[in-house]
C-alpha cells in the first residue's frame, strides 16, 4: 500500500515533466532540462533536493532530483530508454532506499516516462 501513498505526488511530478516537454519539445541539452525541472519545482513549491548519480564522474550534470524527500527523478536526453538504462535508474533507487522512481526521457518525439514502485509502468 505504501506505492499508493505516493501516488499523488507521483502525478503532480508527471504533470511537470509533461508541462516541461510541451514548452521545450524534444532536442535540448540535458542540463537545460534539469535547470528547468529545478524552476519548475520552485515554482510549484515541490520539495526536492538534488543527488549525484554514483560513479557518474563522466559528466558534470550527472544527477537526479530527490523529490518529495522520498521519489527519485531522472532525466534523460537519449533518443529511446534503452534496458540499461532502465536498469541503471532502478539501481540508483536502492542507493537512496526509495520507494518510487520516476525516469524522463526527453529525448524522444514524445515525452517518455517509466515509474518504478510497485508496478513498472513505460508509457
Amino acid at each position: 500500500m505504501e506505492n499508493n501513498t505516493y501516488q499523488v505526488e507521483v502525478n503532480k511530478l508527471i504533470e511537470v515533466g509533461n508541462y516541461i516537454y510541451k514548452q521545450l519539445g524534444h532536442g535540448c541539452q540535458e542540463k537545460v532540462y534539469k535547470e528547468v525541472m529545478e524552476l519548475e519545482l520552485e515554482l510549484r513549491n515541490i520539495p526536492y533536493s538534488r543527488k549525484a548519480k554514483p560513479n557518474s564522474n563522466t559528466r558534470n550534470n550527472s544527477e537526479e532530483f530527490i523529490c518529495f524527500d522520498k521519489i527519485v527523478v531522472g532525466l534523460d536526453t537519449h533518443s529511446f530508454l534503452s534496458e540499461e538504462q532502465e536498469n541503471k535508474f532502478m539501481d540508483s533507487l536502492k542507493d537512496v532506499d526509495s520507494p518510487v522512481g520516476l525516469l524522463f526521457n526527453f529525448g524522444y518525439k514524445n515525452l517518455q516516462y517509466i515509474k518504478v514502485g510497485g508496478q513498472c509502468v513505460l508509457q
